[in-house]
């Protein structure tokens, strides 16, 4: 969030107690959720699959005190067009008044989140690493924060394999500016120096093959800073290159559907993955994200985009059995507040959130893909 915002958010909460504000996005038997219709990415559509896929689960066992759960959303043209994304939010909220608002994660999230905090509405698990939710009220953030997550994979690959250049392809977004910085200022710490940077400067590109091999010649290994489709030509390009070194990501980009694009130059690319294998880990809350999945999408393959709002899902999903019939806004936060030790079966590590801590999830997984699937190469690290 912005710095105006976070500090208006503060004083707001420092000079008057939180009120419990009229029951907006609730009716006797439904929960109106505000979240993204079609946006034409795979990876947000997924996401949001996910979701929707923990809500059916839910609504099939019975209503959560007698309502249901049921969402609204507006479509985008794509993952880029992050106006469309904050305007749809706005409408969800001003117009729809929803309960709250799921997901909508990318750089359009710090928006978002000021939205959120302006009209007192819950905004639950943006998918992104930009922003941890310290202070915020009405914001409850999920993944790992880059910051946390670069210095685990630049310690693993500065330190433990040995890499002394690493350069960067990166997106000419927030997130590769932040990702740039990081590297060339911390890099030494960790035992390298970032020897060279390409800027992709459209969402969907076709070829890779220059920008990747106008900084791969001379490095040990490179570094993603991409969406998933971006990245997914960056392997193609390493394949067609010859290229021998090691590829690295982090984060959500750590899934074999995009980053196995290169085929047999797949192998040995590093990451920070923040979910067990989702087709083959046999953890109990991995086998149920599968047959939710089956029974309803029939045909679809597991990946760590629909389990990431699949497990999210659960938590809101937790916090609003937990909140009662007697239902608000406010109370909701308040069960959101009071979780503990939170367990998903093994698709995340233990959840607790307080006043204090609106942030789920810290540790991811090193791994190293073998075979064509992320292997784990350490337990939960942070």
């Amino acid at each position: 969030m912005s710095a105006y915002s976070q500090t208006r958010s503060n004083e707001m909460m420092s000079s008057q107690p939180a009120l419990d504000m009229p029951a907006k996005g609730i009716t006797d038997d439904m929960i109106l959720m505000g979240m993204e219709d079609v946006t034409n990415t795979f990876s947000l559509d997924e996401e949001n699959r996910g979701f929707r896929m923990a809500f059916d689960e839910r609504n099939e066992l019975g209503p959560v005190h007698g309502r249901r759960i049921v969402w609204k959303g507006y479509t985008r043209s794509g993952g880029g067009d992050a106006e469309a994304a904050v305007a749809n939010a706005k409408k969800l909220v001003l117009l729809d008044n929803v309960f709250a608002l799921v997901n909508f994660g990318g750089p359009e999230a710090m928006s978002i989140a000021d939205l959120a905090e302006t009209h007192r509405v819950p905004f639950l698990f943006p998918h992104t690493t930009l922003f941890a939710s310290q202070d915020s009220r009405y914001v409850f953030t999920s993944l790992p924060h880059y910051i946390g997550e670069l210095r685990k994979i630049s310690e693993y690959a500065g330190k433990e394999r040995g890499f002394k250049r690493i350069a960067l392809i990166r997106d000419q977004n927030e997130y590769g500016d932040l990702y740039q910085e990081f590297m060339e200022h911390h890099g030494p710490e960790f035992g390298y120096s970032l020897s060279g940077t390409a800027t992709v400067k459209t969402r969907d590109p076709s070829d890779l093959t220059q920008e990747f091999e106008s900084v791969a010649h001379d490095a040990d290994a490179v570094f993603m800073a991409l969406y998933p489709v971006q990245a997914k030509a960056a392997m193609v390009a390493k394949a067609k290159s010859g290229w021998s070194g090691h590829m690295i990501a982090s984060g959500p980009l750590a899934d074999e559907q995009y980053l196995g694009g290169g085929g047999a130059s797949a192998e040995g690319t590093i990451g920070l993955c923040h979910f067990p294998d989702p087709e083959f880990s046999e953890e109990p809350g991995m086998r149920d994200y599968r047959a939710v999945l089956a029974r309803h999408h029939p045909g679809g393959q597991p990946n760590r985009y629909t389990l990431y709002g699949y497990v999210y899902g659960k938590l809101i999903l937790d916090a609003l059995e937990r909140a009662g019939r007697y239902l608000t806004r406010e109370t909701f936060i308040a069960a959101m507040e009071a979780t503990t030790h939170w367990q998903s079966g093994g698709i995340i590590p233990p959840v607790s959130l307080s006043k204090s801590d609106h942030h789920a999830q810290r540790a991811g997984l090193v791994s190293e893909i073998r075979n064509g699937r992320f292997v784990p190469l350490s337990g939960w690290v942070e």
